[in-house]
C-alpha cells in the first residue's frame, strides 16, 4: 500500500514536459583529430552539431574522438578542437555560447539555425552531458506546475524526467546551481 502512496505522490510531481526525441550522431569517419586540418575538424565538428546541437563541447569532442579512433582527448588534441571551434564560430559556422552557473562552466555548441535550448529526451547522454540551461528549462516547467515542491522532489523529478532514478552529490550539486543561476 505504501508503494502506491508513494508512486502516486511522484507522479503528481511530473509536469507535462513535451521533451523531444534525442537524435544521436551516426558516427562517420573523421579525421584523425591529431592530424587533421581545420577545415576537417570543423567539417566533423559541424556533422555532429547538426545532429546533437546544442550540444555540451565535452560530448562533442568525445564523439568526434571515438569516431576518429582516439580513447582519450589529451591537451593537444583539446587545443586542435578549440582552435576549430574557434575558426567555425568567427566565420559564422557555429554559435558557442558559454554558460556559467556555480562553479561550473561549459560550452553549447549549435549550428545558427538551432533553437539555444532544445528540451529533449535523454537518449545516450548522461544528465551532466545535458546542457544546463535544458535542464534549467525542465525544473522551471515542473515548478510552474508544482509551485510548492520541495528542492529534493523538484531534483527527483528532473531525473525521472530524463528516466535516470540515482541522485548523486554530482548531480545534487550541478542542478542546485543550476535552480540557482536560472530559478532563483
Amino acid at each position: 500500500m505504501r508503494g502506491l502512496a508513494k508512486e502516486s505522490r511522484k507522479r503528481d510531481f511530473m509536469a507535462d514536459i513535451v521533451k523531444t526525441p534525442y537524435t544521436e550522431w551516426q558516427p562517420t569517419p573523421v579525421a584523425d583529430p591529431r592530424a587533421a586540418t581545420v577545415p576537417q575538424l570543423v567539417n566533423g565538428i559541424e556533422r555532429i552539431a547538426a545532429a546533437e546541437g546544442p550540444i555540451l563541447e565535452d560530448r562533442l569532442y568525445a564523439l568526434y574522438a571515438r569516431a576518429g579512433d582516439l580513447g582519450r582527448i589529451y591537451d593537444h588534441t583539446r587545443r586542435r578542437f578549440t582552435t576549430a571551434l574557434d575558426y567555425a564560430r568567427r566565420e559564422g559556422l557555429l554559435i558557442v555560447e558559454k554558460e556559467s552557473f556555480g562553479s561550473h562552466e561549459e560550452l553549447v555548441i549549435r549550428l545558427p539555425g538551432q533553437p539555444s535550448v532544445l528540451v529533449r529526451q535523454r537518449g545516450s547522454r548522461t544528465l551532466h552531458e545535458v546542457p544546463a540551461s535544458e535542464l534549467a528549462e525542465v525544473m522551471m516547467e515542473i515548478r510552474i506546475s508544482h509551485d510548492l515542491i520541495s528542492r529534493e522532489e523538484l531534483f527527483r523529478s528532473v531525473l525521472e524526467e530524463y528516466e535516470l532514478k540515482r541522485l548523486t552529490q554530482a548531480t545534487e550539486t550541478r542542478l542546485s546551481d543550476i535552480l540557482k543561476t536560472w530559478l532563483a
